[in-house]
């Protein structure tokens, strides 16, 4: 059992055109929490989201599980907001790449 008070961290995968449900891809506590955090903030990797009670429900699935069906809807609006914050970024690359490469010509 892991101590509560340790900082933990869950990745979840989530594809869409499979239509299955997430699935518990990452689990972590104590120092690797740390060192997973700390690559994901400098690089343009997955999203954090920080729920407690999220967080809590997910930790207690294996790596490689699907998420409980009751979960499904908090996990979809985590989800939606994810994609959405990954679709701004993505358009503010390209506006950034457009205007980058008129002036470059």
């Amino acid at each position: 059992m892991t101590n509560p008070s340790l900082p933990r961290v869950v990745g979840l995968s989530y594809d869409e055109s499979a239509q299955q449900l997430p699935t518990v891809v990452l689990k972590a506590a104590g120092p690797a929490t740390d060192a997973l955090l700390s690559a994901t903030l400098h690089a343009s990797g997955p999203r954090l989201v920080r729920d407690a009670a999220l967080l809590e429900q997910l930790y207690r699935l294996p790596v490689d599980a699907a998420i409980d069906p009751a979960l499904f809807q908090l996990v979809a609006v985590l989800l939606s907001h994810v994609l959405a914050v990954n679709e701004h970024i993505r358009g503010a690359a390209g506006h950034a790449g457009r205007a980058q490469d008129r002036a470059m010509d």
